[in-house]
């Protein structure tokens, strides 16, 4: 039995060895391996290549930091600008307001003045008619 164990496991290599054979002439060579892989390592450089070139010309039109910190302190200085020329129009109302508040200011004062003045004259006529002999009218007596 052990001879018939010894012939199956022979036949049994020789078919493995029958099967590799057959798939020998199938495989590349190392040469070819080789060369491969450095048209795959140069297809991959060049892919690398041209994908950075076309980053680089879509990143370009993008605005950059600098640009940004340029555009922004550009429209810091024009609102300035406009708020400087907006407080400049409010200091003229508010001048506009003190000279009529002032000038309002005046007229009360002089109003002041006459209606002052006009009672302390009613005020003297007051004290005279009550500092005369009182009269009296025939109906009382």
């Amino acid at each position: 039995m052990a001879q018939r164990a010894l012939d199956q496991r022979v036949e049994n290599l020789e078919h493995r060895v029958a099967t590799v054979e057959q798939m020998l002439p199938t495989l590349a060579p190392k040469a070819d391996l080789a060369e491969s892989r450095n048209a795959t390592k140069a297809d991959l450089t060049e892919l690398r290549n041209a994908t950075k070139a076309d980053l680089d010309a879509a990143i370009a039109p993008l605005a950059t930091k600098a640009d940004v910190k340029a555009e922004v302190k550009a429209d810091g200085e024009q609102t300035r600008r406009y708020f400087d020329v907006v407080a400049e129009g409010l200091r003229a109302e508010i001048r506009l307001l003190a000279d009529g508040h002032t000038a309002t200011q005046a007229s009360i004062n002089a109003m002041r003045t006459d209606i002052t003045r006009i009672l302390d004259r009613h005020d003297r006529r007051l004290m005279r008619l009550e500092a005369s002999p009182k009269r009296r009218s025939p109906d009382r007596a």
